[in-house]
């Protein structure tokens, strides 16, 4: 038998970026997925009828995402990502009026302000009302590098927030609101404002290129699970699907993780034992309890908590058009149920043969989630054609639904604290987008938290 330094257990964005990472720094890697390909939340699967390849839910990267980008520099992936030289996003709003957001490359904070004010979507008093932000801004900023000032108050929701701070409803609709539910997947009178200040600062600090909008170039588990694993094999690791895990524990420490093996290896369907003294947890709050036969002690607070955290679904309408829709690779769609629309052929750029349709995302989607089948496309179909008329003598040829009921855990006010990366079960350590990043659930919070995990095994 092989013998491993540390096991990671999920393939996701935590569990990839703590394998890589652990590879990196000399360790060999075993990586036990559950499902049967790689990516976790952040995924893609053929489309039975077409064959294109469809993201479980279209992702964005910001230009802030550092750990992000220094993952997918070090698995040879930053290819299959393109960054926008600034924050520049159309929008058309409920009136069907089009515009676009364009910020200038100017010292932050004065590029978003330029921005706004230059923006003709907008009345003067709406303009005006960004410069209400500007000290919430440099106060966030403050926080994030140690200030002991507060942006925003625990209990304060973001649509609080925002009208404490004097933004109007117009700005809030065509800015904030979409912002915000892009970056924590709930609704502004529902979310906390803390972790949207946290964003805020993240995206808009020194470098104007931070707010900057980054787009993957091919369907996800292509755009960084599949080279995340060529790099763990190169590195003498392994990386396993269909390989549901359960970690053994001895008194108050980790001696082995049980798992069967995969299709492609000796015996389908018979349990291998591997004996080990460092297990990183890359798996979803949702899941953490089903790695134990019996919840370790030293676990009880924790799984409590997880238990305990609600969840904020996403649902992605894909659809199929006998002709191009938009003219561009995004537009924002504020104040509808559906947010933004993307065009996988543009997205993809050039030469892309991998995808054809249109993607509709509805973050914070609780109001729709069971909504069936029909009545999303039929949804989703209405609020295209109300932002692009000339889209109703288009003929649909596909359409199809994913849902993500439990894509992100709540950021409500009121929700149990979030787990740090360490645990007092010995040589069990977490990541995954949930832990405490300061962050809510996004790519780089899962990134970030699988980078501090390896940190924590690796003692550095």
């Amino acid at each position: 038998m092989i013998p491993y330094d540390v096991i990671v257990i999920g393939a996701g964005c935590a569990g990839l970026s703590a394998a890589v990472r652990l590879a990196r720094d000399g360790a060999r890697v075993l990586v036990l997925e559950a499902r049967g390909r790689l990516g976790g939340r952040a995924t893609a699967f053929p489309d039975r009828e077409t064959g294109e390849l469809v993201d479980n839910g279209q992702h964005v990267l910001l230009g802030c995402y550092y750990e992000t980008f220094a993952f997918l520099r070090e698995i040879g992936a930053m290819d299959n990502v393109r960054i926008e030289p600034q924050l520049a996003v159309t929008m058309i709003d409920r009136m069907g009026q089009r515009s676009r957001l364009s910020c200038p490359s100017l010292p932050p904070p004065f590029h978003l302000i330029a921005g706004i004010l230059d923006w003709d979507a907008l009345m003067w008093r709406d303009r005006f009302s960004i410069v209400g932000m500007a000290g919430p801004l440099r106060i966030a900023q403050r926080e994030l590098r140690g200030g002991t000032l507060k942006a925003a108050s625990p209990g304060e929701t973001v649509k609080d927030w925002l009208v404490r701070n004097g933004q109007t409803p117009r700005l809030c609709e065509l800015l904030w609101e979409p912002l915000a539910l892009a970056a924590l997947n709930q609704p502004p009178d529902q979310a906390a404002a803390p972790l949207f200040a946290r964003v805020l600062a993240e995206m808009f600090g020194d470098d104007p290129r931070t707010a900057a909008i980054a787009l993957p170039t091919k369907p996800l588990h292509l755009m960084y699970a599949e080279p995340a694993r060529e790099y763990i094999e190169s590195h003498g690791g392994t990386v396993l699907t269909g390989a549901a895990a359960k970690v053994r524990v001895e008194g108050d420490r980790v001696v082995a993780v049980d798992a069967p093996e995969d299709s492609s290896l000796r015996s389908p369907g018979s349990l291998r034992s591997f004996p080990i003294d460092r297990v990183i947890s890359a798996v979803p709050w949702f899941a953490l309890a089903d790695l134990f036969g019996a919840p370790p002690p030293e676990l009880a607070d924790v799984i409590d908590r997880a238990g305990r955290m609600a969840t904020s679904p996403i649902v992605t309408i894909n659809l199929w058009f006998n002709r191009r829709i938009i003219d561009e690779p995004f537009i924002g769609l504020p104040g509808r149920t559906m947010q933004w629309v993307f065009d996988t052929r543009l997205v993809f750029g050039p030469g892309n043969d991998l995808a054809s349709h249109l993607s509709l995302v509805s973050s914070g989607a609780a109001s729709i989630v069971a909504l069936t089948n029909h009545e999303l496309v039929a949804l989703a179909r209405q609020e295209i054609f109300e932002a692009l008329p000339e889209s109703r003598s288009a003929a649909l040829v596909r359409a199809t639904v994913v849902r993500e009921p439990r894509a992100t855990f709540s950021l409500a006010p009121g929700q149990p604290a979030r787990p740090s990366t360490q645990t007092a079960l010995r040589g069990f350590v977490l990541a995954g987008d949930w832990v405490d990043t300061g962050l809510p659930a996004t790519i780089e919070s899962a990134v970030r938290s699988g980078h501090r995990a390896a940190g924590a095994v690796l003692g550095n």
